[in-house]
């Protein structure tokens, strides 16, 4: 993403297939979304980061056991003592995989974008109208609309690759979901459950076991399936603000104009601790 200091009068926002050129004032919105991903992306990333540190440290371990062999064997002296014994401190890097954790913040990283997606299809940035918009009978038809034009559709690519499961789920299903994990930290009897990344290929296979017993409409997703869709429902976003920029400048730069104060007022600032001077 870069952006063009020297049109900073002019809202625009370019894609060319690769790299998104921005002006200025949009650059907020899309450092705000960023921040987010990098979050993310480090907390389903976690648990395969302690499993390589804890395969380095095991090969370190072997590699020391390998050298004191070599020292005895020498008769060179040696003396040095562990509280712990090695071996047992890499169980300490055996990690629980927080899948409900990862799905929730998955899914308030959703909300960020619909909330975005409100603010310029409805030319507002007030919280109580945010509200009204977003939550509700008319903020669930609302939802539903959004869920449908840029999640459960083939404009979005990870969808579209995987319609053949991904198409058994509706937004019902997605709603519900949502719902029960962030209000009872569980799962509805929807037909729609969730698995850690590392099971994804057993899911596929229990699927298929599955409809093979009339029941097709039992469909697993991963945090990493909800990410990839989140993720392509960002960029359809993205894609479709540039058609609009494209058709017509000044609708548009009226419009984005409520996103970017949107993230202004609400959007969580992340300040490095280098910057901390207290």
């Amino acid at each position: 993403m870069e952006y063009q200091p020297e049109q900073r009068k002019s809202t625009h926002i370019v894609f060319d297939g690769e790299k998104i050129f921005i002006s200025p004032d949009i650059f907020p919105v899309m450092h705000f979304l960023m921040e987010i991903e990098k979050e993310i992306e480090s907390i389903l990333g976690f648990q395969e980061k302690l499993e390589k540190i804890r395969k380095q440290y095991l090969e370190t371990i072997n590699l020391v056991g390998f050298l004191a062999k070599k020292l005895k064997e020498n008769n060179i002296e040696f003396k040095y003592s562990l509280k712990e014994n090695p071996k047992s401190i890499a169980k300490n890097f055996k990690f629980y995989p927080p899948v409900r954790s990862q799905m929730i913040v998955l899914f308030a990283s959703l909300e960020v974008l619909y909330c975005l997606h409100t603010a310029y299809e409805k030319e507002l940035d007030d919280e109580d109208k945010m509200r009204k918009n977003t939550m509700g009978n008319k903020g669930n038809k609302n939802l539903k609309k959004f869920i449908n034009s840029f999640l459960l559709t083939e404009k979005n690519n990870y969808y579209k690759n995987n319609k053949s499961r991904l198409s058994k789920i509706d937004f019902e299903k997605i709603r519900s979901l949502r719902n029960t994990l962030t209000h009872f930290f569980s799962l509805s009897s929807g037909g729609l459950s969730i698995i850690p990344n590392i099971l994804n290929e057993k899911a596929r296979k229990l699927e298929n076991l599955l409809e093979k017993n009339k029941n097709a409409h039992i469909v697993f997703i991963s945090p990493e399936d909800l990410y990839e869709l989140i993720k392509s429902a960002n960029l359809l976003r993205i894609r479709e603000w540039v058609e609009d920029f494209n058709t017509n400048k000044e609708d548009f730069e009226r419009k984005i104009s409520f996103v970017i104060s949107l993230v202004k007022k609400y959007g969580a600032v992340v300040v490095p601790d280098k910057n901390l001077k207290v």
